[in-house]
């Protein structure tokens, strides 16, 4: 142990007792006139040991004693140290003589540390301020005399290094959640129980989502002893951009003071006071622990309460209160259609959420939603819920209603992409912290799929139509593509190249067609031109067509029930006339019957 000593003249603080003393016993002897007067040089004074209970108190007098013959240890000295009325020791020197020359007085005594918690109250309900007194008594044969108390003022403001005005900014990943401001704190009414600190702080919600709190733990130390740590129900529920009144007691256990200052004498009257406080929330009727710190702040205190009694505050620095937590991540999806009705489709998702290790997972749960989207078009969305998220891979299932009501919509955007339909399965995730929430974004899926539905309406052709058992009409040539399509119509503009053969002229009229996808009758009816064709020939005929588009949401769960596989018909029927007469034929070159396939729910990488 460091020991403090401190050089005093007479009447100082700490040793006024001793020193009164030798000016006592001096007075006594000279009045006889036997003796010159002895004179106290100083005064030292340090801690003693510290063991069990107790604190001791080490004080030596250097007195000189001018005369040739010593002073017979004959007297006798009481004295007693006091703070704020509460007596922290008191100790009896008998026999006190002095030799001749340079004398060392040496005087012991111990102080209860309980008395420590007992200075304690009076400290804090005087608003941090006590007088420290000694006093004593010196009495030998025929006489005692009482030495005047020597008063120190001894003054601390403990309370001020927890007061700030200015804002400070608690994040969780990094990201600002609150703005804390004009956090003030001011003593209560202490006690042998509690001393109580009241905390106040003005709390700015500056999250997206409301901050709650349903209670705070706090945890109070003083060099490493304990002094408070409790829960409180104080809690808040402020909205985004709003602001609230947080307000905490804490509650000090006094008798812990006694634990604390052994603590403090050990390290030579100097001690950190340390204050943090948590967030608490509601887990299912548990209250747990928010791994974040509303409030932190360190203080170091030094005290002089055997010298001058001067005392000092300085906060320490303070760390930035924030918490960091890893996003879980979704590492590996799998999807496949499940029931189909004539409205909708499931979509079955498998998927794997990855989370690391970390101390926010015990609170965190997860809202998780997928939206599927075709060119755009959203057609399904699904959810679940994570309730708890433990470290390492969880499996998840959920199941994502498609609207086959949305097939004419993204159909028509298919068509005018050139058979080509972008998917996206876009994961969202809203992870509930306990205080707040946050948006995290996962791994998004994209992919492409293409058709091409009028292959078989496209190349060259040898068509030969007869009339009245003559060959009269060569179809060389179809080329097909869509117009614009909307979700109510998907034009067709076909244009096929024939040679008139016979050297009259012919007229193709009354052109019907017919088109149907897994038996959903798309079109039938009959197409609005005729065309002539002057003899021996070659022109090339335009021929439009009109889907109706709206039926793609009947046709769309055929497509899932077949797996993902149609077969699309076309029928033209035309009627040609000539001079050898009239004649009804199906124009086989500008029909089809083929099959296409997708796999929507695994295209390939695409855009």
């Amino acid at each position: 142990m460091v020991s403090r000593r401190r050089a005093l003249k007479l009447g100082g603080a700490g040793l006024a007792v001793v020193l009164v003393l030798a000016v006592v016993l001096v007075a006594a002897l000279a009045t006889t006139g036997v003796l010159a007067a002895p004179t106290v040089e100083s005064t030292q004074s340090q801690w003693g040991a510290v063991e069990g209970q107790t604190t001791g108190i080490e004080t030596s007098v250097t007195v000189t004693n001018p005369n040739p013959v010593g002073i017979p240890g004959l007297l006798t000295v009481d004295y007693t140290a006091r703070l704020n009325d509460v007596t922290l020791a008191q100790g009896a020197e008998q026999g006190v003589g002095f030799g001749t020359g340079t004398n060392e007085l040496a005087l012991t005594t111990e102080m209860e540390n309980a008395r420590i918690a007992d200075w304690w109250v009076t400290h804090v309900n005087n608003g941090e301020q006590s007088e420290l007194a000694l006093t004593g008594t010196v009495s030998g044969p025929g006489f005692s005399r009482a030495v005047p108390a020597d008063r120190t003022t001894i003054e601390t403001d403990i309370l001020a290094g927890f007061t700030n005005e200015e804002p400070r900014t608690v994040t969780i990943r990094n990201e600002s959640v609150m703005r804390i401001s004009d956090e003030t704190a001011t003593w209560g009414e202490a006690d042998a129980e509690a001393s109580p600190i009241r905390f106040s702080s003005t709390v700015e919600n500056t999250h997206d989502y409301d901050v709650t709190l349903d209670g705070v733990e706090y945890v109070v130390t003083m060099n490493g002893v304990r002094l408070g740590q409790e829960r409180r129900e104080s809690g808040i529920d402020v909205e985004p951009g709003e602001t609230g009144e947080l307000n905490v007691t804490v509650d000090l256990e006094t008798a812990k003071m006694a634990d604390w200052w052994p603590e403090h004498v050990r390290d030579d009257e100097r001690s950190e006071l340390r204050v943090e406080m948590y967030g608490l929330v509601d887990d299912d009727g548990e209250r747990k622990r928010v791994p974040m710190r509303l409030f932190e702040k360190s203080l170091t205190l030094e005290t002089d309460m055997l010298g001058d009694g001067a005392t000092s505050v300085e906060p320490m620095e303070t760390p930035t209160n924030g918490t960091d937590f890893a996003d879980p991540e979704v590492t590996g999806t799998s999807q496949e259609w499940g029931a189909v009705t004539d409205e909708r489709t499931d979509i079955e998702t498998t998927a794997t959420l990855s989370a690391p290790e970390q101390e926010i997972n015990d609170l965190l749960t997860l809202d998780i939603e997928q939206r599927t989207a075709v060119n755009g078009v959203r057609v399904a969305t699904g959810s679940t819920t994570v309730g708890t998220v433990t470290a390492g891979e969880t499996q998840l299932s959920f199941t994502s209603p498609m609207d086959n009501g949305e097939t004419p919509e993204w159909w028509a955007r298919h068509l005018n992409r050139g058979e080509e339909s972008v998917v996206a399965t876009v994961p969202t995730a809203t992870a509930d912290v306990g205080i707040t929430k946050f948006d995290t974004d996962l791994a998004e899926r994209r992919g492409t799929t293409e058709t091409d539905v009028l292959a078989d309406m496209n190349g060259e052709r040898d068509e030969t139509i007869t009339v009245d058992g003559r060959e009269a009409l060569t179809v060389e040539r179809v080329q097909s593509s869509w117009g614009e399509a909307t979700p109510e119509t998907a034009p067709l503009d076909v244009r096929t190249t024939v040679s008139n053969e016979l050297p009259a002229r012919m007229t193709i009229t009354d052109i019907r067609y017919r088109v149907t996808l897994n038996e959903v009758v798309l079109a039938d009816r009959k197409a609005p031109n005729s065309h002539r064709i002057p003899g021996g020939e070659t022109r090339t005929l335009p021929i439009a067509m009109e889907l109706d588009n709206g039926k793609m949401d009947e046709w769309w769960p055929t497509h899932v029930r077949n797996g993902e596989r149609s077969r699309l018909n076309v029928t033209v029927i035309a009627t040609a006339e000539s001079r050898l007469g009239s004649e009804r034929r199906p124009l086989d070159a500008l029909g089809q019957n083929s099959t296409f396939e997708t796999d929507m729910l695994n295209a390939t990488d695409g855009e």
